[in-house]
């Protein structure tokens, strides 16, 4: 065993094994190191402070929400598909982009989503700026169901290849829009129903009690046919625009 004599204060010696004095040397470097590790986790947690995490995260949520996706540059349209050759689904056009990036399609014809009757007016007069025809339909949204006439009334709509291509939409494009867009895919697409409730989920949907109608809705006719024997789509005559 080694020996290694190391001078204390005052002149005095003292005799230290070599494993001791390696010992306690490493016990110094450690006791160096310690602090400068303290000191570079401090500037790393400084660096990702300083960094615009909220927003950077918060753009990554828009570009994955289809609430805060817009089909083209300018338009201000969401949650926009097409769930069929021809048939699109979306929110409300609400400027000049909105209804050329709907021309650029070739649509034709809108069946607009309403709460009330009346509410389309606005919408009807910026359509036919751009040769596009609104067909408005009521429907509610809320904790009683909706009625089936008029939910009929939409899917008749839909079904009917003179009018395509066509665009339908409610307000925002998701809770009314994403129940037609499920059952139409149940009643002309060959959906199964026990998938309804994945299908209105994916087209967005919010569960919640004040629209527990429309979920009420959709769990109880998912499982009858379209044609059933009662209902039948009556051929009428093309909207014109000069109406």
């Amino acid at each position: 065993m080694g020996l290694a004599v190391i001078i204390g204060e005052g002149g005095e010696t003292e005799s230290l094994s070599l494993e001791n004095a390696e010992v306690s040397a490493r016990m110094t470097v450690a006791g160096l190191r310690s602090p400068l590790r303290n000191l570079l986790a401090g500037l790393v947690f400084a660096f990702l402070l300083a960094l615009p995490i909220p927003r950077i995260a918060a753009q990554m949520i828009q570009v994955m929400d289809p609430a805060h996706h817009h089909p083209a540059p300018g338009t201000k349209l969401t949650r926009f598909e097409e769930i069929d050759s021809g048939v699109y689904k979306g929110s409300e056009p609400r400027n000049d982009a909105d209804y050329r990036f709907l021309q650029s399609k070739h649509i034709s014809y809108i069946v607009a989503i309403k709460f009330l009757p009346l509410l389309d007016r606005l919408e009807v007069r910026k359509a036919r700026k751009y040769g596009i025809i609104v067909i408005p339909v009521t429907m509610n949204a809320s904790t009683f169901a909706p009625s089936e006439k008029h939910i009929r009334q939409i899917l008749c709509l839909l079904s009917d290849r003179r009018l395509r291509p066509v665009y339908f939409h409610c307000s925002i494009g998701r809770d009314r829009t994403a129940l037609i867009a499920t059952l139409y895919e149940i009643y002309f697409l060959g959906v199964p129903p026990e998938k309804a409730h994945d299908e209105i989920k994916r087209f967005g949907f919010k569960e919640s009690w004040t629209l527990s109608g429309l979920s009420n809705y959709l769990e109880k006719h998912a499982k009858f046919p379209w044609d059933d024997g009662k209902h039948t789509c009556k051929r009428f005559p093309l909207p014109s625009s000069d109406k």
